[in-house]
């Protein structure tokens, strides 16, 4: 198989791996031409239409980008022990890039931010997140696609500690002895390998999630391509930011850092962040819709039910939930609002 190149409205021609086709050919990834990027915003703003299926090739070239732009400088850097980037840890970022949002839920961030918690039982320490589901539909991509001859097993598992980094007590290496099955000395040897990667390469883990400084190829795909969906102006340029980023070493770790003449135009980021958030992400108007929207899940959830359970679905579907649906919301627009609900709910599972 071949690279494709593929015309991104906001990056321009964005050419792909091989490896990044097939998975973009997965059940998996094309679900996500379903998933809105900004939920219910899309009512308020009728342009703010765009998927998540966009936003991860986006973020997948930025990260690749990124990673190509270290390793260049890296190569140039006169210091003794300094790290390296190598193409396999590319293509790793590039995967990453495009997988790291796999789990979302339908209307994105109002599937595990609204609906979620209300079904959260007394007894449950950890919350949901969508990073939980992205690793799961990640498991079943690569059991299901050939990548072998890209990648190795630990490139896997470096590529799901971009996405999201374990917890510390998934961390902790179980104590091996004779009666270890192979796959847990298996497991155990991989958690060796990233472990070392991540102390030796840590800033490689700031380039999808940035956990530190929250500057991270992520959000810059999604500050400029909700801009200009939204059609809200922005100064900041993210191109920029990928020239000047360097690898310094700050005590005993390596980190991604920029220059001061960098400093207003990451400035512009955040102040880019807070305008999304202010004109946008907590506009009243689309508060209030995706409430509905969560009301609707919530009515539906109780008899909108999916295989094995099909039979009790094609029985309470129709006639039950069609009538709560109206008694519910009273009116023909929050009525067409639920149903869109429920056919993305569906396309979900």
């Amino acid at each position: 198989m071949e690279a494709k190149i593929i015309n991104d409205p906001i990056w321009g021609p964005i050419e792909l791996h091989p490896l990044c086709i097939r998975i973009i050919d997965t059940p998996q990834f094309q679900r996500l031409r379903y998933i809105k990027q900004l939920g219910g915003i899309s009512l308020v703003y009728p342009g703010a239409c765009h998927c998540r299926f966009e936003h991860s090739i986006g973020t997948s070239y930025l990260a690749r980008s990124l990673g190509l732009e270290l390793q260049k400088n890296l190569a140039m850097l006169d210091e003794p022990n300094k790290p390296d980037i190598t193409d396999k840890e590319i293509l790793c970022l590039e995967v990453a890039g495009l997988c790291h949002d796999l789990g979302h839920g339908p209307f994105s961030h109002l599937f595990d931010q609204l609906f979620i918690p209300k079904f959260k039982k007394p007894g449950d320490q950890k919350a949901w997140e969508h990073e939980d589901a992205t690793l799961n539909m990640l498991n079943s991509i690569f059991k299901n696609i050939t990548w072998n001859d890209y990648l190795e097993d630990e490139d896997i598992e470096f590529i799901k500690n971009l996405i999201k980094k374990p917890d510390e007590k998934e961390q902790k290496n179980p104590s091996l002895n004779e009666k270890t099955d192979e796959k847990e000395q298996k497991k155990h040897c991989l958690y060796e390998k990233t472990d070392e990667k991540e102390q030796k390469k840590h800033f490689l883990y700031e380039i999808i999630a940035n956990g530190l400084n929250k500057i991270d190829v992520d959000k810059w795909d999604y500050f400029s391509r909700d801009c200009h969906m939204l059609g809200l102006h922005h100064n900041f340029q993210c191109k920029r930011s990928i020239k000047l980023a360097r690898v310094v070493k700050h005590g005993k770790e390596w980190h991604i850092s920029y220059p001061k003449s960098e400093y207003y135009n990451l400035f512009d980021m955040f102040y880019t962040r807070y305008t999304l958030y202010r004109q946008a992400y907590h506009h009243p108007v689309a508060k209030a819709v995706e409430m509905m929207i969560t009301d609707a899940f919530v009515k539906a959830n109780k008899c909108l039910l999916f295989p094995p359970n099909k039979q009790r679905y094609q029985t309470c579907y129709l006639k039950h939930l069609s009538k709560n649906t109206y008694d519910f919301f009273g009116r023909k627009l929050e009525v067409e609002i639920c149903w869109d609900c429920i056919k993305n709910l569906a396309r979900v599972f």
